[in-house]
């Protein structure tokens, strides 16, 4: 692991460790890990730089955290906001790709059917992402976007999720646009 990815990887633990200790004092009376999803999956990208590097897709995991007292954006009781943030990485010859997508989503949820409640919603996106691609070292940058979310809560505890996102390739070489999935269990 090169130093960078080492810096990387300590930046997004330490930022984890930031958001639980400001989260901690405000859930008191609840438990800590209410509203709290792992989750693992894949990052399958469709612009050619990035794409032709990691053939299929990158593996990743991340979390997510559901917001109780954060206003929702729209009225209901099946509107909910959360938000998630995921690693993904590949290492392929001398290509190396990091995405690290930090995500605020806004999510409807739909009546239960048959024990399976389909969500469906939007995200607002702040991509970051570099590494080497074909001997051309890319910067690591954040860039701003956007997505759409579909998925399934299969049970209390497991969800399917998809969603697409569009990020702004504002000076960057290549762009990590594309299709994510995921399976998460629930606390």
């Amino acid at each position: 692991m090169s130093v960078l990815s080492a810096s990387l990887l300590r930046r997004v633990a330490l930022t984890l460790v930031a958001g639980a200790a400001i989260v901690a004092p405000l859930t008191a009376k609840a438990s800590l890990t209410e509203g709290l999803s792992l989750r693992v999956g894949f990052f399958h990208p469709v612009r050619d730089e990035i794409r032709d590097v990691v053939d299929f897709g990158m593996w990743g995991g991340g979390i997510e955290y559901k917001i109780p007292w954060v206003p929702k954006v729209f009225n209901g009781e099946h509107w909910s906001t959360s938000v998630s943030v995921d690693l993904h990485y590949t290492e392929r010859a001398n290509n190396v790709v990091r995405y690290i997508p930090a995500s605020i989503n806004q999510v409807y949820t739909f009546e239960e059917q048959n024990g399976h409640a389909p969500y469906a919603g939007f995200c607002v996106t702040a991509a970051t992402f570099g590494g080497n691609v074909n001997g051309t070292h890319l910067p690591t940058v954040t860039r701003f976007g956007g997505g759409l979310i579909l998925g399934m809560n299969w049970s209390k505890h497991l969800y399917i999720e998809g969603r697409y996102e569009w990020i702004d390739p504002h000076g960057a070489f290549a762009t990590p646009e594309g299709f994510r999935g995921y399976v998460g269990w629930r606390f």
